[in-house]
């Protein structure tokens, strides 16, 4: 759980209607509203990082490791991110030919 030794407050403008949700969602999970603001921050947090590396990975800028290493997430568990939003796994123009080569062999 958080402990006020690590945390800073941050303050940030909302819609209106973006409190009302998250008030919704604080009272659904029974918590309160700045517990649910953290999850939901903590959670959009990722998700920009996990799409940021995704294209990298697609515009070939990044390894798989690198971005796996972004995320924080482990090799096997990026490489389901690839194929969960359908990015194919980054391979060169050389490494598929020599790919091929051997194959045909």
């Amino acid at each position: 759980m958080y402990t006020n030794d690590y945390m800073k407050t941050f303050s940030v403008r909302i819609e209106e209607s973006e409190e009302e949700e998250l008030l919704a969602l604080a009272r659904q999970m029974k918590s309160d509203k700045s517990t649910v603001a953290r999850k939901a921050l903590e959670l959009g947090i990722r998700e920009m990082k996990i799409r940021r590396a995704l294209e990298n990975i697609r515009l070939q800028k990044w390894t798989v490791w690198k971005a796996a290493e972004y995320c924080g997430e482990s090799y096997r568990s990026f490489l389901k991110l690839l194929r969960d939003y359908n990015i194919p796994f980054p391979i060169s123009v050389e490494e598929l030919e020599r790919e091929m080569n051997d194959s045909s062999e």
